[in-house]
């Protein structure tokens, strides 16, 4: 786990360095934003409304732990063949965090051959969206330490020295798919695709025995939650 911390630190850098400097801004604004982005997350949970608490808490709490009951009926129940394993491995690739990072300066990058200005704000606004997807991620990962499936033994337990709780490729896939959805020049195509590649990858992380369904839930709704607080925030452009 802690070379996986080392590389999702790597990544973030060069994510928040190269979009600073494809905007023409310095390295701060990006980290301020970054930083004003991880405020407004981590403090949700105490400022949202009761329609709020009924309609976004309710359902991530309930619907992880209703999934988290019926985990290893869920991941029994498939077939585990190579040809599954195999397919789940490649789709998982594309949303790694260098599968991601590639994505986000790709966008970002587009800006510049094309000569859309619009589109580096899509690539800056996804820059933002992985970073704070990734530092949630391993927060709640480094809180819980709960078992792989693939692990020998595994009942899913939690405070077990595991990675497993959330699916950080379903947080970030989704944070950055919702956050570029959300912007009013993505063209419809792009928000298709992202959107599409965000529910595959999830999808792979239990077809590849990698997570339990309750942590792919509660990763891909926490990416939701987490783009359209990106996408909405007041951020340098």
């Amino acid at each position: 786990m802690e070379l996986r911390k080392l590389r999702a630190i790597f990544l973030l850098a060069c994510c928040a360095a190269f979009s600073a400097g494809q905007n023409g801004g310095p390295a701060g604004d990006f980290l301020r934003d970054f930083a004003g982005d991880q405020k407004r997350i981590w403090t949700a949970p105490v400022k949202m409304t009761p329609r709020q608490a009924w309609t976004l808490a309710l359902p991530l709490v309930a619907g992880t732990v209703a999934l988290k009951s019926m985990d290893r009926a869920v991941v029994d129940a498939l077939p585990g063949s190579p040809a599954q394993r195999d397919w789940s491995r490649r789709v998982s690739l594309i949303g790694s965090m260098a599968g991601l990072a590639a994505a986000t300066a790709a966008m970002t990058s587009y800006e510049q051959l094309a000569d859309k200005p619009s589109y580096s704000h899509l690539g800056r606004d996804a820059a933002l969206a992985l970073a704070s997807g990734l530092a949630v991620t391993y927060a709640i990962k480094g809180a819980t330490w709960r078992e792989r499936p693939d692990a020998p033994g595994s009942r899913g337990s939690l405070y077990s020295g595991g990675d497993s709780f959330p699916s950080g490729h379903a947080l970030t896939s989704f944070a950055v798919a919702t956050a570029v959805a959300a912007h009013p020049h993505a063209p419809k195509w792009l928000k298709i695709t992202l959107i599409s590649a965000a529910a595959a990858i999830s999808v792979s992380r239990v077809t590849g025995n990698r997570h339990w369904p309750s942590d792919v839930y509660f990763g891909a709704f926490s990416g939701i939650l987490i783009g359209r607080s990106i996408a909405r925030a007041p951020h340098a452009r």
